[in-house]
């Protein structure tokens, strides 16, 4: 039996394992592939502000920004380069970081006990959980694009394939820049450019004719001179409909409909009315904010501090709304 099971070895899972074991508590990660295997093997992991318009998205990923730049500094600080980005449509100049996202990501891991397995199956038990031969007491779902394991039809997030590639180059740029697609700075003597695409695939080979057009559409940007492409890296992210994370407690959406059949005519009841799967987590849709968000919200989950907008039981009151309106 141990305290926590997690279920994904990407930035979302690995990080919540980081920060459990880092407060003594007993954690096993299962990872069907290798630890970066999805979108966070393949991030670009840009930290920079939003700038603009501050709705409650940009509010959320500003504050994660700046929690997360700090926890890379005191934990990482071999693996985080601060750096000031332009964004060229509006001309914005900000303070930020970029972070060596395979570094991070086996830094993370490399105290916690992973099991290499692809999950299929969890089993409620009267202690906790059941995932493979293993017992738990909590378990954490956080298996990106793929099937989260729960069969909720509130929880809907899509792929989105994401792709970057390291060039070098005999310009050195000492700023990093973003005009949708994202150019680092020169780190290590290494360019990184990185871009989100390809909605609702979750597997696609990177081709060179693909790498080629990306680094093309980095050039429209920026003066990039002689270049080589010296890596490429391809994965798929998770994203919610809305682009706000998914993590918290999940709602057993028959349960409570059965407790309170008059939710799909209208009426309201507490979220902490509501009935939920005990000691069960869900940890998804970062889409491409998965190194700026991951420790933040993290963070936020051991102290019991998560926002209502990230949490599942705010899904399950809109699903049971357009139920309603059918």
């Amino acid at each position: 039996m141990v305290d926590y099971i997690v279920v994904g070895g990407g930035i979302a899972g690995l990080s919540i394992a980081y920060l459990l074991q880092s407060r003594n508590y007993s954690v096993l990660l299962f990872e069907a592939e290798k630890i970066g295997s999805g979108g966070s093997g393949a991030a670009g992991a840009f930290l920079f502000p939003k700038v603009g318009k501050q709705g409650e998205l940009a509010h959320l990923i500003n504050s994660a920004i700046n929690f997360s730049i700090n926890f890379y500094l005191n934990h990482f600080p071999k693996y985080i380069h601060l750096s000031k980005l332009q964004y060229v449509d509006t001309n914005s100049i900000v303070d930020g970081a970029v972070v060596d996202a395979d570094e991070v990501l086996e830094s993370l891991g490399r105290n916690i006990d992973i099991s290499f397995s692809r999950i299929s199956k969890i089993e409620e038990t009267p202690k906790g959980w059941r995932v493979g031969d293993i017992e738990s007491r909590n378990l954490i779902l956080a298996t990106g694009a793929f099937p989260t394991l729960v069969d909720e039809p509130y929880i809907k997030v899509r792929p989105v394939w994401g792709e970057r590639i390291d060039i070098t180059s005999d310009r050195y740029l000492n700023q990093s820049y973003h005009d949708e697609i994202s150019i680092s700075q020169t780190i290590n003597g290494k360019i990184r450019i990185g871009a989100t695409h390809f909605r609702n695939i979750l597997h696609r080979d990177s081709s060179i004719l693909e790498q080629e057009k990306l680094l093309n559409r980095a050039k429209k940007i920026v003066d990039l001179g002689n270049t080589s492409i010296v890596g490429s890296y391809s994965g798929v992210r998770s994203a919610s409909h809305d682009y706000f994370p998914i993590f918290g407690k999940v709602v057993n959406s028959q349960k409570t409909i059965e407790k309170f059949p008059n939710i799909v005519h209208g009426k309201k009841y507490r979220e902490d009315e509501y009935i939920y799967y005990p000691n069960l987590y869900i940890w998804t849709g970062l889409g491409g904010y998965g190194f700026s968000l991951a420790p933040y919200l993290s963070s936020l989950f051991l102290s019991n501090r998560l926002p209502a907008i990230v949490q599942p039981h705010r899904r399950f009151s809109r699903w049971v709304r357009k139920r309603e309106n059918r």
